[in-house]
C-alpha cells in the first residue's frame, strides 16, 4: 500500500509541476515566425486580447507584423498597444510609435515593483512617497 501511495505521489508530482514546464513554449528571441508569435502570445498578451488576437494578426498590416515578429517578446503588448492608439510608423515626432512604446513598457515595469514575488502588495516605498514625482496622469514614479 505505502508503495502504491509513493508511486501515485511521484505521479501527481510528474503531472502538476514538470509537465507544464515541458508545454511551455521555447522563447529563443527573434527574428520569431508567425506561429511562434501566436504559441507564444498566450503568455505575453493579456487574457482580454487573447480572443482577438488570432482575427487580429491576419489583418495586421505586414510593416506591423515585421515590426513584431522582430522584437522581443516583451515588447510585443507595447507594440500592439501604441498601434490601436493610432501612431504611424515614420510620421515623425509628433507622434513617435518608439516613445510610445517605451513608456508603455515601463508603465508596466513601475507596477511590478509594488508587489513581491509571491503576490502581496507592496506599494511605493515611503522615499517615493516623499519625492512625489509624478507621470502626466498623476501615477507616482519610483524609479
Amino acid at each position: 500500500m505505502l508503495r502504491l501511495t509513493a508511486l501515485a505521489l511521484a505521479a501527481a508530482f510528474t503531472i502538476f509541476f514538470a509537465a507544464p514546464v515541458a508545454w511551455a513554449v521555447a522563447d529563443n528571441g527573434p527574428p520569431y515566425t508567425n506561429e511562434q508569435f501566436i504559441a507564444l502570445s498566450n503568455e505575453r498578451i493579456p487574457e482580454s486580447f487573447k480572443k482577438q488576437l488570432p482575427a487580429w494578426w491576419a489583418r495586421a498590416p505586414e510593416y506591423l507584423k515585421r515590426r513584431i515578429l522582430t522584437a522581443p517578446s516583451y515588447m510585443w503588448w507595447p507594440i500592439i498597444l501604441c498601434n490601436y492608439m493610432g501612431y504611424n510608423f515614420g510620421a515623425g515626432a509628433a507622434v513617435d510609435p518608439e516613445k510610445c512604446e517605451q513608456d508603455a513598457y515601463k508603465g508596466t515595469q513601475r507596477g511590478k515593483s509594488m508587489w513581491t514575488s509571491d503576490g502581496r502588495w507592496v506599494g511605493p516605498s515611503e522615499e517615493c512617497r516623499k519625492r512625489d514625482k509624478r507621470t502626466q496622469w498623476g501615477e507616482l514614479i519610483c524609479d
